[in-house]
């Protein structure tokens, strides 16, 4: 999976063309992973399962990948994962992907938290580049509601995996919002 995303990602950049996007896929595994070394609430093929999901998770939303590439990629469980984590419109029209996520597996929603720490750093880091007027339009709204409702959804199986993340993505959030009050101010 890990190639298939860094072949289709290949030509794609964040930060205003200045971050391959492919590294935001490294990041989110890489989050996961660390994650659930730690907590140990998966058994080996679900991290790899989960981890490979983490590395397509925006192969659907953001490229013209067919299912049967992610399939003989990985599995078919791995693209449901992946189905789970895709809006299926857009970032404009979020009301249908935020039913979806609502009743995602513990896993897609375990790798939706990932995303969106990795995506709130990146972001804060980037900040000068992206915007203040496209943090609060577009970036600040999408976190809100997913975050939002991530903690209204429940963990059992990746119950301290999904605490761990959100007590990150928390800090990394107040980290943005501090950054957006100080480059407010200037």
């Amino acid at each position: 999976m890990e190639d298939l995303a860094r072949k289709y990602h290949a030509e794609q950049f964040r930060n205003n063309n200045k971050v391959p996007y492919f590294e935001h896929c490294v990041g989110v595994a890489a989050i996961l992973t660390a994650v659930l070394a730690q907590t140990k609430e998966a058994y080996e093929e679900e991290v790899r399962d989960m981890v490979a999901a983490a590395y397509g998770h925006d192969l659907i939303e953001d490229t013209d990948v067919s299912d049967t590439e992610i399939a003989a990629a990985s599995n078919m469980h791995v693209l449901q994962l992946i189905r789970e984590l895709s809006n299926p419109v857009d970032d404009a029209h979020t009301d249908e992907y935020m039913r979806q996520l609502s009743v995602a597996s513990e896993e897609a929603r375990i790798v939706k938290y990932c995303d969106l720490l990795e995506n709130t750093t990146s972001v804060c880091y980037g900040l000068h580049d992206l915007g203040l007027d496209w943090a609060h339009n577009f970036y600040l709204p999408i976190l809100t509601r997913s975050t939002t409702v991530l903690a209204a959804t429940n963990f059992e199986k990746f119950a301290q995996s999904a605490e761990k993340l959100r007590v990150m993505l928390d800090v990394s959030t107040k980290l943005l919002y501090a950054k957006i009050e100080m480059m407010e101010k200037k």
